[in-house]
């Protein structure tokens, strides 16, 4: 936005900020930046609906009136898309349009319709909050924030079915989105708004809106409590998604330190930006293989925009959500297929089914466990439902024909194990030999180090696979003894904790003895606070968040590997996780002030 017509948009909004009350309020920061403008207040209310029966001779009709409206809310949908320009936002409303022709919605709710003699609307909304609630459970962030997206969808299309119409939003230029709640249809609707910053009271960083806001470079702060009670239309507001806040009436003071801080954020991500297409080499040569993670297919095109090589972890579990039947082996194999067609030539390495305890599925029958963490889950998992682990297993083989497929094995305990996971797989090759199914005979193979079990025998694994792959996730829950969902005990989760880098140094030491690659794929390797020390512990490869990998790159081509190994031996002597934490951001603090803004968890980190 030029300066006058941010001067325009500032007019008079001074005055306002002395007659109300500065408030401060504290989010998650979901795309990084700084906005600064008036607040565009989205104020919208769930749709009542009624329960109502309808006569035998109306079912028919009354399943067409259903397909009319989906219909209607996917053309919706083609109409914002057609406005934006190709990339990853298209990708995701295509997404959108996917859910809307979910065969397990339609069918079940069809079954509402059919056997409750139930009206649309009632029959929609009572098989969404069947599907809410399992989503609400997970305690995955991924699947929790599907929610948001679903609720968004079917809100359209019971308004279409009452003969409702949504209010488009349609914020001046300049402005500040904030509402409770936006769909991805909105966000992108923004791209041609020209507005400088997105504010809700829910949603999380991996929620479809959020990864629009990234890719169309809106400053987005999310999870605001109770943010339509604190913001009034019109009023000023600074959205500080560098560390998770919103200024609501700053004082001019404020707006002044903040204008300079989007200016410097502004030419910093132009910079990183131009560089995200080159490879992550040292100063002084070491190349780092920078990977994406992902868990559906429509998330690949941010990946490789983003400068991914490959992908380091994706999450195949996600096939098995919402939905009344099992995938096929025919699902598997065209699902991985077009990844590897899509990402080649770069390598793409798909975890087997990694569901159980945070990750349910209505497929399976798990009976409640005290402690699912540590239950029937993952690969043990796997092995009981040796059918579905084979069906999966050989779609994955046959897909490695279309380019370089890699599968991983998800919480391994022991050799033992490994040894039964390894079997499914040579029987899952032996099952297409037989039946005459081209396959590709060499794929690599690798574990994934979730356990402190696990970290302390890498060595006996690497003598196994082709490759090892740090979880620091669940890592550091099972080594710590803190369930990480737990807000009463969050601040336990603590990275830097001596016993988490110790493991992380025997895994890299074990892989690098036989010559087998060791990468990280935990949210630890997302944040610039820690890849001096990754890197200096002897990780070779880091696999991210799309949206992460061009600060992550940056660093890397900006440093020396001495310079990585020093501060780790120095991380190493230190007694507690704080003494780690203060040396390390002070350290990175000094050399990429910048990148720390960035990059940080909730802005952690930044000044």
């Amino acid at each position: 936005m030029n300066d006058g017509a941010e001067s325009a948009a500032f007019s008079g909004l001074f005055r306002q900020a002395d007659l109300g009350l500065r408030r401060e309020i504290d989010g998650a920061a979901a795309s990084p930046g700084v906005g600064i403008g008036p607040a565009y207040v989205v104020d919208r209310r769930r749709v009542h609906v009624l329960h109502r029966h309808i006569e035998r001779d109306l079912v028919e009709a009354e399943i067409e009136r259903l397909h009319e409206a989906l219909r209607a809310c996917r053309q919706q949908i083609e109409v914002v898309k057609s406005r934006l320009p190709h990339g990853e936002h298209r990708q995701i409303l295509k997404a959108q349009q996917m859910i809307l022709r979910d065969p397990d919605l339609i069918q079940r709710t069809e079954t509402l319709i059919r056997e409750e003699l139930a009206n649309a609307e009632w029959a929609l909304t009572t098989v969404t909050d069947q599907i809410l609630e399992v989503l609400g459970n997970a305690d995955d962030n991924y699947f929790r924030e599907r929610g948001s997206d679903l609720t968004y969808l079917i809100e359209n299309v019971l308004q279409a079915l009452l003969g409702e119409h949504g209010d488009e939003i349609d914020p001046p230029p300049g402005s500040v989105v904030v509402a409770q709640d936006l769909s991805p249809a909105d966000t992108a609707r923004m791209h041609r708004c020209q507005v400088v910053g997105l504010v809700t009271g829910v949603g999380g960083k991996t929620s479809h809106s959020a990864i629009m806001a990234r890719s169309l470079q809106i400053p987005a702060v999310v999870g605001v409590d109770d943010v339509l009670a604190a913001v009034d239309a019109g009023d000023l507001i600074v959205v500080d998604a560098v560390r998770g806040r919103i200024i609501v009436r700053p004082t001019p003071e404020e707006v002044a330190h903040f204008q300079a801080e989007r200016d410097r954020h502004l030419a910093f991500e132009q910079k990183i930006r131009k560089e995200h297409a080159f490879p992550a080499v040292s100063q002084d040569g070491l190349h780092v293989r920078v990977r994406a993670n992902i868990a559906i297919s429509e998330e690949l095109d941010l990946a490789l925009r983003h400068g991914a090589e490959g992908v380091g972890l994706y999450r195949s579990e996600y096939m098995f959500m919402n939905r009344d039947t099992l995938p096929s082996e025919e699902e598997h194999y065209r699902m991985a297929k077009h990844v590897l067609r899509r990402c080649a030539p770069y390598t793409v390495v798909f975890r087997t089914f990694d569901l159980g305890a945070d990750k349910p599925t209505k497929l399976l029958e798990l009976e409640d466990e005290r402690n699912p963490a540590m239950g029937m889950r993952s690969l043990r998992l796997a092995l009981r439902e040796r059918d579905m682990f084979l069906a999966q297993l050989r779609g994955f083989l046959r897909a490695g024909v279309h380019g370089p497929l890699a599968i991983m094995l998800p919480l391994v305990g022991g050799v033992d194990e490994l040894g039964a996971g390894l079997d499914a797989i040579e029987e899952a090759r032996d099952q297409l030999a037989t039946a005459g199914v081209a396959h590709a005979d060499d794929i690599d193979i690798g574990v994934m180090i979730e356990t402190p079990a696990a970290a302390l025998t890498a060595e006996h694994f690497a003598r196994r696979v082709d490759f090892l792959s740090i979880g620091t996730n669940d890592l550091i829950q099972y080594t710590l003894a803190i369930d990480r969902e737990n807000e009463a005990v969050s601040y336990l989760y603590q990275p830097m904790h001596p016993a988490i880098l110790r493991l992380i140094k025997e895994v890299a030491e074990a892989g690098a003895r036989h010559h087998v690659p060791v990468s990280l794929c935990g949210e630890m390797a997302a944040d610039p606070r820690y890849t001096w020390v990754l890197l200096g512990l002897g990780v070779a490869e880091l696999s991210m968040h799309p949206s992460a990998i061009p600060v992550i790159k940056h660093i890397i081509r900006s440093s020396k590997t001495d310079d990585m190994k020093e501060l780790a031996e120095r991380v190493l002597k230190v007694d507690s996780a704080s003494e780690a934490d203060e040396m390390v951001l002070a350290a990175m603090r000094a050399r990429f002030p910048e990148h720390l803004r960035h990059g940080c968890s909730e802005g952690e980190g930044g000044p």
